[in-house]
């Protein structure tokens, strides 16, 4: 009887002195249930990554046994924690230390399939975007150019169109007929901020303030 305490208290002994460390994860803001173009394919699972900074394009995809404990996830929020984890454990199961941000993801407000209006004085030609929440991407379409990017930070005003490159084409005969339309998709690089009307239109402006495009939503 006296074997099988010492026994007892022995495992007990080992287990609590199992060598543990910390480290600094980010959690995607969303479950993914569709493609994440091009990191992961479709399931329920969360996407995560070992950063300091936020990194908005490189995600890694855990399985359905990834778990934090203590961890109560709230979709629309990037998170930035502090884990702990054993050393000679899965890699998939950490405990919360702590959450050292919770950055809200605006995405949601403008997404939606979005088409532009003209504006005095500037050149038009018609354009078509695609916000998608899930995957955080940009679909850019119209006249002689399509592409899609990964999309940034997305604050209440604050935006980033293109943190990523995905894929760009352009069609070079298109292009010889319209040269001017080389920077018709321009818009993409240089809006550093956005705003929804109280007409609900999708106003995006550069970094001086500038309004650069003005788009309704596409019937």
């Amino acid at each position: 009887m006296k074997a099988s305490k010492y026994l007892c208290l022995f495992l007990a002994i080992l287990f609590s002195c199992a060598e543990k460390e910390t480290k600094i994860i980010w959690v995607y803001p969303y479950l993914l249930n569709s493609e994440l173009y091009p990191n992961a394919e479709a399931g329920i699972f969360f996407l995560t990554q070992d950063n300091e900074e936020l990194d908005y394009s490189k995600w890694k995809r855990q399985s359905e046994s990834f778990e934090i404990k203590g961890f109560k996830f709230e979709e629309g929020y990037f998170y930035k924690l502090k884990v702990e984890y054993e050393v000679d454990q899965p890699s998939q199961k950490f405990k919360l230390k702590s959450i050292l941000e919770k950055q809200k993801d605006w995405i949601r407000s403008i997404e939606g399939t979005w088409q532009n209006i003209s504006i005095p004085e500037q050149p038009y030609f018609p354009i078509f975007i695609r916000i998608q929440k899930l995957s955080r991407t940009l679909e850019t379409y119209g006249g002689c150019f399509k592409g899609i990017t990964g999309m940034g930070e997305v604050g209440e005003r604050k935006i980033q169109l293109a943190h990523t490159y995905y894929r760009l084409e352009a069609d070079k005969i298109c292009l010889g007929q319209n040269p001017i339309q080389e920077g018709s998709f321009s818009f993409v690089q240089s809006t550093t901020q956005y705003q929804l009307t109280p007409d609900n239109f999708l106003e995006f402006f550069d970094e001086k303030g500038k309004l650069l495009i003005r788009f309704k939503p596409s019937e």
